[in-house]
């Protein structure tokens, strides 16, 4: 058995661990065989393995009532979302925008070389401490987007309520503190000579939102070496799946598991042991071995690069301001490599698209450089850039859990997408069952239901077609909670946490409704007793089959 846990951020985040408490309260998790997760269900992931995979502890110490990145607010879209409706809304998003290597580093100079100013001023005596006018330097251009400040809100701080401005400034470098915290935390990597991208920034926000990861390991492969139930073949194996981008490059899969990194797609079909991920290989010899690059804040970062999104859609939502708010955002743009003069703004498009922009995941050097037997975009090469699969309309990370090698009989996924509304209507779903069509050599492949029936209930598919897994696809739906957060929702309170729980745990079991349980469990045993005697099918799955299959 395997579990796809879909993208949508916090909420899919959220869902899915109220889903995962239920199956596990039925005791079905401890008899997965695999969990693969994108975007937020990634972040799942990334919980379970820092828990050693006990279900009970999920959330236990994540913080959610804080938001992930300092300073950037919640974005309450409804209608539509930048990362899971990326293929619907191609032509009037923002796409990537474009820097050559020299820019790159000088985007982190400037960026170091900011975080340093501020470092220093906030060391400085009162009277140095206090910015007197709006756009004076880039600090107070920081504060001013940061802060949300307007013209007339500033000038009464700045003149009638000096503890009002104290507070802010306190604010201010709160936030500043907390991206010197991640500057420094990638700096190592950037001394041993690695290019860095926004995606290293995101994994080490992602991995200081667990308060129980102190002296746990960073590497993904030495966390599942560690982990007991993993080594007792009593957990899951989790897998973290991205798409690739090089050469425009789409729906061409990446998975990272406890052992190995790389794709199934017929173009490689090559993996590498994870331990050495980031190794200097050439034509498969290794000139540099290197520990370490795994580690997991980068893989699910890499896996969930929703964020980078949210940084262009902050460009698209200011566009329209004031020449001084552009300024200031633009500041903010540069220090993550974005922006910075790249964007049109009249079109809000990128200028070019012939490179990749530093908000791409950046895997160099790649381990497939060179592969005797194979030239393509993936291994002419020395880089390999990754990005959520969301941003390929494949935001369900199912196609990695089909293929043949890994046997399965039965597919979960519980697909938190935004198609309207920030719920689900099966348009993430059957992306990638047309992807599974491109795939098949043969008639053999799953069909396409009717999704416009698709609306609170599961559904399954493959049910009669005894070489392919069986999928039982569980979309978000309000069966007890109005579960349609944004995307972009990223703070929590302890009412609304446990009302997605709650309903994450309904979804699965229908407020345990028996009779949907023991469909489940048809479901589940469908492939072993066909296998022995399909006449000894019993009665009450038969009709379970006529309900649940399409």
């Amino acid at each position: 058995m395997g579990l796809a846990i879909s993208g949508g951020g916090y909420r899919s985040m959220l869902t899915a661990s109220g889903f995962i408490k239920e199956m596990d309260n039925y005791g079905i998790f401890d008899c997965l065989s695999y969990i693969s997760g994108l975007s937020g269900g990634s972040w799942v992931l990334m919980d379970l393995l820092s828990q050693n995979f006990n279900v009970s502890s999920l959330l236990s110490n994540w913080k959610l009532n804080d938001g992930l990145l300092k300073g950037v607010p919640d974005f309450d879209i409804r209608h539509h979302d930048i990362v899971s409706g990326m293929e619907e809304y191609e032509d009037a998003l923002v796409k990537r925008t474009v820097s050559d290597e020299g820019a790159l580093r000088q985007f982190f100079y400037n960026f170091e070389e900011s975080l340093q100013l501020a470092a220093f001023l906030f060391q400085e005596d009162d009277e140095q401490k206090r910015v007197t006018k709006r756009g004076v330097g880039p600090l107070a251009k920081i504060m001013d987007f940061f802060l949300q400040r307007n013209d007339k809100q500033e000038e009464e701080d700045l003149d009638d309520n000096e503890n009002s401005l104290f507070g802010s400034i306190q604010s201010l470098h709160q936030v500043i503190q907390f991206y010197i915290d991640l500057h420094l935390g990638i700096r190592p990597k950037k001394m041993q000579g690695f290019t860095i991208s926004f995606t290293d920034y995101l994994g080490k926000a992602l991995k200081k939102k667990l308060s129980n990861t102190k002296g746990q390991s960073s590497s993904f492969s030495q966390l599942m070496m560690n982990s007991t139930k993993f080594q007792d073949f009593k957990a899951p194996i989790p897998l973290f799946i991205a798409n690739c981008r090089n050469e425009h490059l789409k729906n061409v899969i990446f998975e990272f598991n406890p052992f190995e990194f790389g794709s199934w797609e017929s173009n490689l079909g090559l993996f590498v042991k994870m331990p050495y991920l980031g190794s200097t290989i050439e034509a498969g010899n290794p000139s540099r071995c290197i520990n370490g690059f795994d580690d997991i804040g980068f893989i699910t970062a890499t896996s969930s690069s929703i964020f980078n999104n949210v940084l262009i859609y902050i460009w698209q939502l200011t566009a329209q301001s004031s020449r001084e708010t552009m300024r200031a955002v633009k500041n903010i743009m540069s220090i993550f490599g974005l922006g910075n003069g790249k964007l049109d703004e009249k079109s809000f498009r990128p200028t070019s698209l012939n490179n990749l922009d530093t908000d791409y995941a950046v895997y160099q050097p790649n381990p497939f450089y060179h592969y005797p037997g194979i030239n393509n975009e993936l291994t002419q090469n020395d880089y390999l850039y990754l990005v959520d699969g969301g941003e390929d309309g494949e935001n369900i990370p199912l196609r990695p859990l089909t293929i043949p090698q890994r046997n399965l009989d039965i597919i979960f996924v519980i697909d938190s997408s935004s198609d309207e509304f920030n719920y689900p209507r099966g348009k993430k779903l059957k992306n990638v069952l047309h992807q599974l069509q491109n795939e098949e050599i043969d008639s053999h492949s799953y069909s396409i239901p009717d999704f416009d029936k698709v609306n609170q209930y599961p559904i399954a598919l493959g049910c009669y077609q005894p070489h392919l897994p069986i999928i039982l696809y569980h979309p978000n739906a309000p069966h007890s909670y109005n579960s349609n957060t944004s995307t972009f929702k990223i703070t929590y309170n302890e009412s609304e946490v446990n009302g997605m729980l709650q309903n994450g745990r309904v979804i699965f079991s229908l407020s345990s409704n028996p009779e949907h349980m023991d469909c489940i469990g048809c479901l589940i045993a469908k492939r072993r007793i066909e296998q022995v005697d399909k006449s000894r099918m019993p009665k009450i799955c038969r009709q379970c089959f006529e309900d649940y299959c399409h």
